[in-house]
């Protein structure tokens, strides 16, 4: 005789109890072709302001130690400086 646990069926004990937006969907492309299109439709599908938002969460993460505290960027000097152009070490101009 076996017991039924809290008044669950077998089926609902074994069902994964996390939030479904932690896993995206797994895509897999016979070539490297069909996964280049796939991209390029969904960068297209995103909206100018969805690109910036990207981009500023990118930004955060990549110089995240440039912040000040209050959570803002410093504000940029808008000075130049005209230095000699480099050289790498054979000498060519870049």
């Amino acid at each position: 005789m076996t017991k039924k646990r809290n008044n669950q069926t077998d089926a609902d004990h074994n069902k994964v109890r996390e939030p479904e937006v932690a896993y995206k969907t797994i895509r897999v492309f016979s070539s490297f072709e069909e996964a280049a299109e796939f991209t390029y439709k969904e960068r297209a599908s995103l909206s100018y302001d969805e690109r910036l938002q990207h981009i500023e969460i990118l930004r955060r993460q990549v110089f995240g130690e440039y912040l000040q505290t209050d959570g803002t960027w410093p504000p940029v000097s808008k000075t130049f400086k005209i230095m000699k152009p480099y050289t790498n070490d054979t000498g060519k101009q870049l």
